[in-house]
């Protein structure tokens, strides 16, 4: 009914406001409002209702706030004449509202972004116009205690001027350290050597055993026989490794036992030295020297007796040492070296198959000279030269065994050049004349052209090929004749085949002139031989020679077969 409606309408807003009223009330211990509460709580109260409910208009509390020198009103409420809902929900049918709470959705609080940090401000890219800052001495650099010391110069009360600033640094770049690679021996078979100072030396010691077919080098008319054999070999190479001076050379001997031709044993050996001292960067004194022992076969034409029946049975040594000295001037790229030479060769006496002796020992000599050679430097790689030599020999006895006095005097002229074309090609080439005139007028003078060689051809770091040729001038005690008259060549081809496998091919040519008794050799050899290195220290070696000589001297002629196998340590 329409009063009954309005009239449970006001109930519930009554209601409603007693129960927002008591949500709004303090808690235990606090004044109510009306009763002691300022206006000021009251109205908080009243707001705090007011967000409590969801939008539907409230009846509000109008406490009387008492003025100055009036009494408090009491608490009173101030109800509309149609008031709001205070509930959203369905209606019934009766007109009414339900009584369900529904408060509707949650209040959404909106969500702002969250500010971002402020960009960082660039770093400053110096350059000429925006220099770095200047640096500034730190207490105890050199700076500051300059500065100290200025200061304590200057009198009271004026300040020392300010020194420079030290130049900026330079950021230098960072070096990564990287793990360096190992590195690669190209030679990892090759001896190292023994230290002595700043000197290396190479010693080595070899041991072989072969068989000859003709140990004595005899024709074939003696009925040569061959024979088993052993040879011992040692030796040891010296290089200087200083930073001024030069010190280089080489020493060899060995021997050959014959297990069934005693009669062939010899010794033979080899050595070379050459040392350079540096007076200054254009003055140098130089030292060269050299030693060779070796033995003359049996039937040599200077030796043999002249009768079918009677032969040498022995091999006569023939040791030769010989020394060098002087000094050399670089005038710009005109060079001039001056030395003096001296020589000595002894001669072992031969021994026949009859019981007699050749007195061989009487034509040892004594040799003294000089030399001069002049070269100047058209390029690095190419330096021509001429060179002259002078000297004279003086035997121990005047007249030899068949009465000849063989004191003479020699000299040689060459020109020649010593040149580099690649880095595969080195050498020096030289040809000029020598003669020899003796003191004994029946004697004609030893002379003829003069030509030597040295070349060294590289076509890869595994094969080497060096070809020499000399002449040389020598003595003999053949009858009638001056001297000889020597031309030689030698080639040599080394390859390896494997790092620690080498094979070496040689051959050799040379040419004898007995001048004034017209007797001429031709012979040579070749050869072979393989060398395989174990270690550095031990190598296995074997080799295959073969010789021949022919000569117009009768019964002098003869080959040879060699074949050896050994062993050889070094350091």
């Amino acid at each position: 009914m329409p009063s009954g409606s309005l009239g449970s309408r006001v109930a519930l807003a009554a209601l409603c406001a007693a129960l927002t009223a008591l949500a709004a009330t303090p808690a235990a211990g606090q004044a109510l409002p009306g009763l002691g509460t300022s206006a000021k709580q009251t109205g908080r109260a009243a707001k705090k209702g007011a967000a409590a409910s969801s939008g539907a208009a409230l009846p509000t509390l109008s406490p009387s706030v008492p003025k100055p020198g009036q009494a408090a009103e009491p608490l009173g409420l101030s109800i509309p004449s149609d008031p709001a809902l205070l509930m959203r929900g369905a209606t019934m049918d009766n007109g009414g509202v339900s009584t369900s709470a529904n408060y509707g959705p949650p209040v959404r609080r909106e969500k702002f972004p969250r500010p971002y940090p402020p960009p960082r401000a660039p770093y400053p890219r110096f350059s000429p116009k925006n220099p770095l800052p200047a640096l500034e001495p730190y207490k105890s650099s050199y700076v500051a205690k300059q500065q100290l010391r200025l200061r304590a110069t200057m009198p009271p009360g004026q300040a020392a001027p300010p020194l420079p600033p030290p130049p900026p640094t330079v950021a230098v770049e960072p070096i990564i350290k990287t793990k360096p690679k190992p590195k690669v021996e190209l030679n990892p078979y090759d001896p190292l050597g023994v230290p002595i100072g700043s000197t290396l030396f190479f010693p080595y010691a070899q041991t072989s055993t072969g068989y000859d077919d003709n140990p004595n080098r005899l024709a074939p008319n003696y009925n040569p026989r061959g024979s088993m054999f052993f040879r011992g070999e040692g030796g040891v190479r010296v290089k200087s490794n200083w930073a001024r001076h030069s010190l280089e050379g080489e020493l060899r001997g060995g021997y050959s036992e014959y297990f069934s031709y005693p009669a062939a044993n010899r010794p033979d050996a080899q050595g070379q030295m050459a040392a350079r001292y540096d007076v200054t960067q254009d003055t140098a004194l130089d030292l060269r020297g050299r030693l060779q022992l070796e033995t003359q076969r049996p039937g040599a034409p200077a030796i043999q007796a002249g009768q079918s029946t009677v032969y040498v049975v022995n091999r006569p040594a023939i040791l030769g040492v010989g020394a060098q000295t002087g000094v050399s001037q670089k005038f710009g790229r005109i060079g001039v070296e001056l030395r003096g030479t001296y020589d000595r060769v002894w001669y072992q006496d031969a021994q026949y198959s009859n019981g007699t002796t050749l007195n061989l020992a009487a034509t040892s000599y004594n040799g003294f000279g000089g030399l001069l050679r002049t070269s100047y430097e058209v390029t690095p790689d190419l330096k021509p030269f001429v060179e002259a030599t002078y000297d004279t020999r003086i035997h121990d006895a005047p007249r030899d065994f068949n009465g000849f006095y063989r004191d003479s005097v020699g000299y040689i002229a060459r020109g020649g050049a010593q040149f580099n074309v690649t880095d595969m090609v080195t050498g020096e080439v030289s040809g000029g004349y020598g003669r020899r005139d003796y003191a004994d007028v029946t004697l004609v003078p030893l002379r003829g052209p003069v030509i030597d060689a040295a070349l060294i051809y590289t076509p890869s770091a595994l094969t080497t090929m060096t070809l020499r040729g000399s002449t040389t001038l020598n003595e003999t005690t053949l009858a009638n004749a001056s001297g000889v008259l020597t031309r030689a060549v030698n080639a040599t081809l080394s390859h390896d085949l494997m790092r620690n496998l080498n094979v070496t091919v040689t051959g050799s040519y040379f040419f004898n002139n007995y001048q004034g008794a017209d007797v001429v050799e031709r012979g040579g050899s070749v050869g072979v031989a393989l060398d395989y290195k174990v270690t550095r220290t031990i190598s296995l070696r074997g080799s295959y020679r073969f010789e021949t000589l022919d000569t117009t001297f009768p019964n002098a002629d003869y080959t040879a077969n060699v074949y050896l196998v050994g062993l050889r340590f070094q350091l």
